[in-house]
């Protein structure tokens, strides 16, 4: 057996042996029979049994198979599964989220509305399963509290715990009035007594939560030493302190831009003001704004078809909802789940979040907002890259690229108004300000993460300097404390990709092709910068 086909041979082995165990990640991939009517151990052990998996995989490689001999993609996808190793490794033994974040309703509750709106296949198949799932969540809650018996949760997000929990009751009881006559019978009545019999085991749950945060510590930085490792493990190039400055400079040219924006809106106007005026541009109701939403994605698709921007399948498909309930703790404006490795067709869900103040509608759903924010999410943005990379290896997806899966999205913003999609100076003006937003991200992360910014500190900064409201602000630091080095992701990873971009230039000279770049990009979207400036080398030395 040649190299390459020894190569797929262990790796399908190890997805089997993988899926077995994580149930919940082969209804991510698009993988459903069996694993849709099964949950995975809640306790640490599974945890710990992942990363013997994967030591185990590496180690059959290294004794079976001699890199050399592979091809291109099956040398990128070893690479991808020594680093993901090493970052599993770093995240179990080093920043022990799996202890400190007592959080096992975020998980569940994705994973059902997954299944609920994802049309993979007939409603009552999907019910079906969700119902033998919700049968079998007090057992995983039983192993899930086991994680802290030895250990201090952090108190802030034992409070998001309980927040997102007490939630999950609606999440049920939407799923029921959804579905009543649309089932079967017998089915219906399986969903029905799942979601009773669960009802006591939610409120012990609860209550176990309640009764943690007695013993919940408050600090949840990781520290300058844990977060420079971090950087360090992602190959970023820089250190905090540089991404940092980085974040600095950005914020200073974009403040300048926008003033100067705003007086050729408004002239004499102050930036509040001209916010506000473009917050008046905005839908009545939040379900009208739902439909425009959909619409400004429909125009942003043909326009990179038509403008040859980026390769577009015809059957992608993209749907558009509300956030549930238990989400939207979370996610202050709007999020895309993205579609299935395996899901054929590829269906993405863009949700978005329901102001809980309707006098913010305008504020967080502004007709200009949606239109920036939908290029981002949807097209040529992340929906775009994920739907193209889904059609590669399934390996790139434990490659955990965050800085050019949110730097793509980001570069998209400004490259959209280049090609001519955005033309109004509101809508720009929209655009800087949430450029602005990123480079307080950048700033927000590395003091947050290092433990030099408290909570209050970082949400005043988002409201001052981005123009978020308390209320989403609060909800930004809440997600920012949980992942540190993410939301820098967003800037930096525009600033790589543009920096990439000049340097692939340079070495194509006449031949570069700005949709032969965005293809790769697209193609190869969960590799981090450093895997993907190889990729492209790999490819000019073809041309």
């Amino acid at each position: 057996m040649d190299a390459d086909k020894k190569f797929e041979e262990l790796t399908q082995q190890m997805l089997k042996k993988f899926l077995e165990k994580n149930p919940d990640f082969a209804t991510h991939l698009g993988l459903h029979d069996p694993y849709d009517y099964l949950l995975p151990d809640g306790s640490t052990e599974r945890l710990r049994e992942n990363l013997r998996m994967a030591e185990e995989w590496i180690k059959q490689l290294r004794e079976t198979i001699t890199r050399e001999e592979l091809n291109v993609e099956h040398k990128t996808d070893w690479e991808v599964i020594e680093k993901a190793y090493e970052m599993w490794k770093f995240d179990f033994f080093e920043l022990k989220r799996h202890e400190l974040n007592p959080d096992a309703f975020g998980m569940l509750g994705g994973l059902i509305f997954i299944m609920f709106t994802r049309n993979y296949a007939p409603l009552e198949k999907r019910i079906d399963a969700i119902a033998a799932r919700i049968e079998k969540i007090p057992k995983f809650l039983e192993e899930f509290r086991s994680r802290f018996e030895n250990s201090k949760p952090v108190k802030l997000w034992t409070e998001i715990a309980i927040e997102t929990a007490q939630n999950m009751s609606g999440l049920f009881q939407f799923i029921l009035a959804s579905t009543e006559g649309k089932v079967p019978d017998q089915i219906y009545q399986r969903l029905t007594k799942a979601v009773q019999n669960l009802q006591p085991a939610l409120k012990k749950h609860i209550e176990w939560l309640q009764g943690l945060l007695q013993k919940s510590k408050e600090e949840w930085a990781i520290g300058r030493e844990k977060f420079e490792k971090l950087l360090k493990l992602r190959e970023l190039g820089l250190t905090s302190d540089e991404i940092y400055q980085l974040g600095l400079k950005y914020l200073k040219e974009l403040k300048a831009e926008r003033e100067k924006l705003a007086q050729q809106i408004a002239p004499g106007k102050s930036i509040e003001e001209v916010f506000k005026q473009i917050e008046s541009h905005a839908p009545k109701t939040f379900e009208e704004a739902l439909t425009f939403t959909r619409k400004t994605m429909e125009e942003a698709r043909r326009f990179v078809q038509e403008k040859n921007i980026a390769t577009v399948y015809p059957e992608d498909v993209l749907l558009v909802e509300e956030t549930p309930a238990f989400l939207a703790p979370v996610i202050p404006f709007a999020a895309l789940m993205m579609p299935a490795k395996f899901d054929k067709p590829q269906i993405g869900i863009y949700i978005v979040t329901r102001p809980k103040d309707p006098a913010n509608l305008g504020k967080h759903l502004n007709y200009h907002s949606i239109r920036n924010t939908a290029v981002h999410e949807a097209f040529p943005g992340h929906f775009l890259q994920g739907a193209i990379s889904n059609r590669g290896s399934f390996i790139r997806l434990l490659a955990e690229g965050t800085e050019t899966v949110e730097g793509w999205a980001h570069y998209c913003e400004e490259l959209m108004r280049e090609k001519g999609f955005i033309t109004d100076l509101e809508t720009r003006f929209i655009q800087i300000n949430d450029m602005i937003w990123r480079a307080v991200r950048i700033i927000v992360d590395v003091k947050l993460s290092k433990g030099e910014m408290s909570f209050d500190e970082a949400v005043e900064m988002l409201v001052r300097e981005a123009g978020l409201s308390k209320e989403a602000a609060v909800a930004e630091v809440r997600r920012y404390t949980q992942t540190p080095g993410y939301p820098l992701s967003y800037l930096l990873g525009k600033h790589l990709i543009l920096n990439l971009k000049e340097e692939i230039k340079q070495k194509m000279g006449d031949k570069f092709e700005e949709k032969f770049f965005h293809d790769t990009i697209i193609a190869n979207g969960y590799l981090p910068i450093s895997m993907l400036r190889k990729i492209f080398q790999q490819k000019m030395s073809k041309t």
